[in-house]
């Protein structure tokens, strides 16, 4: 025989995993957010270093710079 209690616990059981799946996918979504802001963007020409420094690379004799 199913009580009101056991109802009861059922639906807060079922409301516990919504919660939790929730808090998951926002989880996840902030996750990727972070890993794309943050992630390294593999290696860099030197003048990009240069330039995230604030230095500018010389320029070469003849124009090559």
């Amino acid at each position: 025989q199913v009580t009101s209690e056991k109802l009861c616990r059922a639906q807060q059981e079922l409301h516990f995993q919504a919660a939790t799946y929730l808090c998951l996918l926002r989880s996840v979504r902030e996750h990727l957010a972070l890993h794309q802001e943050y992630h390294g963007k593999g290696e860099r020409s030197p003048e990009e270093v240069a330039g995230l420094v604030g230095f500018r690379l010389p320029q070469q004799p003849g124009g090559k710079g």
